[in-house]
C-alpha cells in the first residue's frame, strides 16, 4: 500500500472515531436519535430544495470563468466537471480534490483548465476567509476569549491579508505578470497557468466573487435551516455561528470529507448560543450528506462513464512526465 493510500485512510479512520466520540459524548445527556426522530421534515425538504441553488450557482460561476478563456466550453461540459471535482474532493481534505476538474475535458489543456479552477476555488476562499474571519472576530469579542489587545492584533494582520489577497485576485493581470516572470518558457507551467487568466478582467472577478457570495449565503442557510430542524435559534446568530464554523473548518483540513473536524467546530460555535449538541450534531451530519454525499454520488457517474470510455484520468504537466492515474478505489490526485 502507498504512503497516499496510508494517508487517506489514516484520516478516514481519524474522521469515524471523531463521529464515534461525539456521539458518546453527547449522547450521555441527549440522545440523539431521539433528536432525529423529532426532526421537522419540513426543514429538511427546504434544505434539499436549496441543494439546487447551491450547485447551480457554483456550475454558473465556474461555467462563467471557463467562457472567457475558453469560448467553446459547453455547459454540460461544466456541469459534469464540476460533479466529477466533488467526487474527488470528497476523499480528500479541504476538498482539494476538486482542482482536478482538469481532467474531465479531452478538448482542451487541462493545465490551463486547472489554472481557471484555482481562481475559481480562491475566490470561494476569499469569500468565505473575508466573512469568517469577521463572524470569527465577533465572536471572539463577544465571548471575551482575547483581550481587546490581542484582538485587534489579530485585526489588523487578518485585515492585511485579506487586502492583499483581495488585491491579486481583482488583479488578473498582475498574476498573469508574475507567473510569465517565472516562466522559463512557452510550454511550461506557469505560463499555462498565465493562460489560463490573461483573458480575464477585473469586472469578470467582480461577478465571479458576487456569485460566490449568494453561493456561501445559500450554504449558511442550509446550516440554518437543518438547525431549526431541531431546535429554535434566532437567525442572524445562526448566520454567524455559521460564517465561523466554514471559515475555521476550512483551515483545519484533517480528515475525509471534514468527518469530525465540521461537527467539532458547529458545536463549539452553536455551543456559544445555548443550542443543543445533539441538534447541532445532526444538522451537521445531514449537511454532509446533502450537500457533500449526494453531489459526489452524482459525479460518480462522471466518473465511472469516463473510465468505461477508456478515458484515462491523468494530466500531463508541461516538460513532465504525465502524473499517475486516479484510483477511484483509493486517493484521487488533486
Amino acid at each position: 500500500m502507498t504512503w497516499k493510500k496510508w494517508v487517506y485512510w489514516i484520516k478516514l479512520v481519524v474522521g469515524v472515531l471523531l463521529i464515534a466520540f461525539l456521539y458518546h459524548q453527547i449522547d450521555q445527556s441527549e440522545s440523539i436519535l431521539a433528536q432525529l426522530q423529532g426532526s421537522s421534515w419540513t426543514h429538511i425538504g427546504i434544505c434539499l430544495i436549496l441543494l439546487i441553488p447551491n450547485l447551480g450557482l457554483a456550475w454558473a460561476k465556474w461555467f462563467y470563468l471557463l467562457r472567457r478563456r475558453l469560448p467553446d466550453v459547453k455547459a454540460s461540459e461544466a456541469w459534469g466537471s464540476l460533479m466529477f471535482g466533488f467526487t474527488l474532493g470528497l476523499v480528500t481534505p479541504g476538498r482539494l480534490g476538486e482542482l482536478a476538474r482538469g481532467l474531465f475535458f479531452e478538448r482542451h489543456d487541462k493545465v490551463v483548465v486547472t489554472g481557471i479552477n484555482v481562481l475559481d476555488k480562491a475566490l470561494n476562499q476569499a469569500v468565505i476567509f473575508t466573512l469568517g474571519a469577521l463572524a470569527l472576530s465577533i465572536f471572539a469579542a463577544g465571548e471575551g476569549v482575547l483581550s481587546e489587545r490581542q484582538l485587534n492584533l489579530l485585526l489588523g494582520i487578518g485585515g492585511v491579508l485579506l487586502v492583499v489577497f483581495w488585491t491579486v485576485l481583482l488583479n488578473p493581470g498582475l498574476i498573469t505578470r508574475v507567473l510569465k516572470r517565472f516562466s522559463r518558457g512557452p510550454e511550461d507551467i506557469p505560463a499555462h497557468l498565465a493562460a489560463a487568466v490573461e483573458n480575464l478582467r477585473r469586472r469578470d472577478i467582480l461577478i465571479s466573487a458576487a456569485i460566490a457570495l449568494v453561493w456561501f449565503v445559500v450554504i449558511a442557510l442550509q446550516y440554518h435551516v437543518l438547525v431549526r430542524a431541531f431546535t429554535p435559534v434566532a437567525v442572524a446568530d445562526s448566520l454567524q455561528a455559521v460564517f465561523a464554523i466554514l471559515f475555521v473548518k476550512t483551515l483545519i483540513p484533517l480528515t475525509f470529507g471534514d468527518l469530525g473536524i465540521r461537527e467539532s467546530v458547529a458545536i463549539l460555535f452553536y455551543g456559544a448560543l445555548g443550542t443543543s449538541k445533539a441538534a447541532v450534531f445532526n444538522a451537521s451530519m445531514l449537511v454532509f450528506l446533502i450537500n457533500f454525499l449526494i453531489p459526489a454520488l452524482w459525479g460518480g457517474y462522471y466518473l465511472f462513464r469516463m473510465r468505461a470510455t477508456g478515458q484515462r484520468l491523468t494530466i500531463t504537466l508541461p516538460g513532465k512526465k504525465p502524473l499517475p492515474e486516479s484510483n477511484p478505489g483509493g486517493n484521487p490526485v488533486p
